[in-house]
C-alpha cells in the first residue's frame, strides 16, 4: 500500500480503502508521533507558501519591468471608464505623471468629438469585444495626440468583466505626414484643374501615367494606359520630334509642336518626375498657341509690308526710351537717318543734326516725353546753306502700367521744305 500524509486525506484522487488504512495507521500512533506529523505539515506548507509568494513577487516584478520598459502605452481602466494604470510611456505620450492619470475618467484626456467614439468603444469592451483603431486623445498641453489603440476585455476569476486593458502606440508624426501628403495632394490637383491647357504624365515606356480632365475632354475618353503617341497624336510610332530620352536623362525640355491630330499649334514643357523606384516619368504641360502663332505670322506679315513700304516712301520707324534715354531705329530708320548704328544715345542722335537745331530738338524729346505732341523737324548735320533738306521725326509717347512716360515712338521721314 502507498503511504499517504495527513494532508492527503480530503483529496478526491486518494482510494476510499486507502484513505481507511491510513487512517488506521494514524490511529496507532501515540500523541506525541502525531504532534511531530502535524508540525512537519506546517512546516511544509509554509514552504510551499513561501516558494509561491517568491514565484509570485518575481513572476509580477518581470512583466512589471516589461511594462514600464514597453515602447508602447499601457492603461488599464476599471469597468466604469476610470484609470487604475498607466505606465511612464503614457504619460510622456500625454504629458502626464503617471500618478496624476490615476483616478481619472478616460474622456477627461479627449475632446467631445472624440469622447462619442470612446464610448462606443467602451461598450464594447463590457460585451467581450477586442478591437484595434485609431485614437485621438488632447495631451495636458492641448495638443492632439493621434494614437493606434489595440484594446482587450479583463475578467475576474467569476469571468465577470471588471475593467480593459488598451496597448497604445502614438502615431502623431505619421498622421502629420498622411495630412500634410493630402494637403499637397489637394493643392496639386487645384492646381491641375485650374491650369488652363493639357497635362499628362507619361512613362518611360511610352504610357500614359495620368490625364487632366481637360486633356480626356480633348480625347473623348480617358487615355490612361496608352502609349502617348498613339493616344495623343494618333500615330502608329514614336513622334519624331518625342523628348522622353532626354527628360529621363534629367533634362527640363520646352519646345513647340504642330500636332498631326487637329493642325493647331502647342507648347510644350516637360519636366523630369523621378519616381520612388528609381524610375523616371515625363510630365507635360502644353497650351495651345494656334491663337499666338496666327498673330505672330500676321505681324511678321505687317512687318513686311511695313520694311516695303518704308523703303518705297523713304521713311522709318524710331522709338526713345525714358530709362536709358536712348534711340533705337530700324533698318530703314538708319538710313533715313543717315547712320549705321540702330541704337545711339541722345548725345549722338543729335550729332546726327545741324549745331542750330540741336537745343531745340532736345527741348522737343522732354516735351514730348511730358506729353506734348512730337512733332521734331531738324536738319541732316551734313545740310548745306540754302538746301531745303530736312528730317521730321513724328511720335507718339507711351504710358507703362503705372501710368508713367515709358518711351516714345514714331516715324521719322524725309522732307522739303
Amino acid at each position: 500500500m502507498v503511504g499517504y500524509s495527513i494532508s492527503d486525506l480530503t483529496a478526491a484522487a486518494v482510494p476510499a480503502e486507502a484513505r481507511e488504512f491510513a487512517m488506521k495507521q494514524y490511529e496507532k500512533m501515540s500523541r506525541e508521533e502525531l504532534l511531530r506529523e502535524v508540525h512537519s505539515l506546517h512546516r511544509q506548507n509554509n514552504v510551499i507558501q513561501m516558494t509561491q509568494q517568491v514565484a509570485l513577487r518575481e513572476s509580477e516584478d518581470r512583466y512589471r519591468r516589461m511594462i514600464e520598459t514597453a515602447n508602447e502605452g499601457v492603461w488599464v481602466l476599471d469597468a466604469k471608464g476610470f484609470t487604475t494604470f498607466v505606465n511612464e510611456k503614457l504619460g510622456v505620450m500625454l504629458g502626464y505623471h503617471p500618478e496624476e492619470m490615476l483616478g481619472r475618467h478616460l474622456f477627461d484626456f479627449m475632446d467631445e468629438e472624440s469622447r462619442k467614439l470612446a464610448e462606443e468603444k467602451l461598450t464594447l469592451r463590457s460585451r467581450g469585444v477586442k478591437d484595434v483603431f485609431d485614437f485621438r486623445f488632447r495631451s495636458k498641453e492641448g495638443r492632439d495626440v493621434w494614437t493606434i489603440l489595440g484594446t482587450t476585455p479583463i475578467y475576474d476569476h467569476d469571468n465577470l468583466y471588471v475593467g480593459s486593458l488598451a496597448m497604445i502606440t502614438d502615431i502623431t508624426d505619421r498622421k502629420r505626414a498622411e495630412e500634410a501628403l493630402r494637403e499637397s495632394e489637394a493643392r496639386y490637383r487645384a492646381m491641375v484643374q485650374a491650369f488652363p491647357g493639357f497635362t499628362y504624365i507619361c512613362s518611360q515606356q511610352l504610357r500614359i501615367e495620368f490625364l487632366n480632365d481637360r486633356f480626356k475632354e480633348l480625347l473623348g475618353r480617358d487615355a490612361t494606359g496608352e502609349e502617348c503617341f498613339a493616344a495623343l497624336h494618333e500615330r502608329d510610332s514614336i513622334c519624331p520630334w518625342c523628348v522622353n530620352d532626354r527628360v529621363a536623362a534629367g533634362e527640363h525640355v520646352q519646345w513647340e509642336v504642330k500636332s498631326p491630330r487637329d493642325g493647331r499649334w502647342y507648347q510644350v514643357s516637360n519636366t523630369p518626375i523621378h519616381n520612388a523606384d528609381g524610375s523616371v516619368s515625363k510630365h507635360a504641360l502644353i497650351l495651345d498657341i494656334t491663337s499666338r502663332k496666327v498673330a505672330e505670322e500676321e505681324l511678321e506679315r505687317q512687318r513686311s509690308m511695313l520694311g516695303q513700304a518704308s523703303a518705297l516712301l523713304q521713311f522709318g520707324t524710331w522709338s526713345w526710351e525714358a530709362a536709358s534715354d536712348s534711340f533705337t531705329f530700324c533698318r530703314q530708320g538708319s538710313k533715313v537717318l543717315g547712320t549705321d548704328k540702330d541704337s545711339v544715345p541722345l548725345q549722338e542722335w543729335l550729332d546726327l543734326a545741324h549745331p542750330e537745331d540741336r537745343p531745340n530738338m532736345q527741348q522737343a524729346v522732354r516735351e514730348a516725353a511730358d506729353g506734348a505732341p512730337c512733332d521734331i523737324v531738324f536738319r541732316p548735320v551734313s545740310v548745306k546753306k540754302g538746301d531745303t533738306h530736312r528730317l521730321r521725326m513724328l511720335g507718339k509717347l507711351v504710358m507703362d502700367a503705372e501710368n508713367q512716360p515709358s518711351y516714345l515712338c514714331g516715324i521719322v521721314v524725309a522732307v522739303t521744305q
